[in-house]
């Protein structure tokens, strides 16, 4: 389990053909931890109205950019989001 303090993580589409949209989520911090990334201190109301599943989940930490393919997300708490790595 690695724990990174983050600031905010960006959702990405990545459709073929058409055209990619991506979304800034302020939050505190992201946990990787078996084949899923937990997100926290997220306001989940805003990632429930998504209307396009993420591709892409990324962020920066200590400098560097971590950017991780994931699936749809599972909402697990009024301010915490489950990511399943892909």
């Amino acid at each position: 389990m690695v724990q990174f303090a983050v600031d905010a993580i960006s959702l990405e589409s990545d459709p073929i053909g058409g055209h990619a949209e991506s979304l800034r989520l302020p939050c505190a911090a992201v946990c990787v931890t078996g084949g899923v990334l937990l997100v926290n201190g997220l306001h989940t109301s805003l990632l429930a109205q998504l209307p396009w599943p993420p591709d892409y989940l990324s962020f920066e930490a200590g400098g560097e950019r971590h950017r991780f393919p994931v699936a749809r997300p599972a909402i697990t708490g009024p301010r915490a989001a489950r990511f399943p790595i892909l």
